[in-house]
């Protein structure tokens, strides 16, 4: 990998300048809050949680989506994929992409490229 695919984005809680050599953390203290609790969490509950909000199951990427995000993605992660990095049901990434899909029709942009095509 050269500098600039090591090179870590800039929205890291820990600030580093590079991709993580070794496990975060932070990622680990995410991951172990989200494991310890008995019920999906909210977003706002979720959101309290100590740690790295960038946090994934995924040890090969040291539990960090940037590492993972370069790393691995040249194949969009499947429904179940997704769930286990983020320590959640299938049916909650599934309905979180309906809602998302739902508001992305929304968007006055979106609409009209619609009408351009009708």
């Amino acid at each position: 990998m050269s500098n600039k695919d090591n090179e870590m984005d800039k929205r890291c809680p820990r600030m580093l300048k590079e991709l993580p050599c070794d496990y975060c953390p932070l990622a680990v203290l995410r991951l172990k809050a989200l494991r310890n609790n008995s019920k999906e969490l909210s977003e706002k509950e979720e959101n309290k949680l100590p740690g790295c909000p960038w946090a994934i199951n995924h040890q090969m990427s040291n539990y960090c989506f940037f590492k993972y995000s370069k790393e691995y993605l040249n194949v969009p992660p499947s429904d179940k994929e997704i769930a286990h990095m983020n320590n959640v049901s299938v049916d909650t990434v599934k309905s979180v992409e309906k809602e998302a899909l739902g508001k992305i029709k929304e968007f006055k942009l979106v609409k009209d490229m619609s009408n351009e095509t009708d």
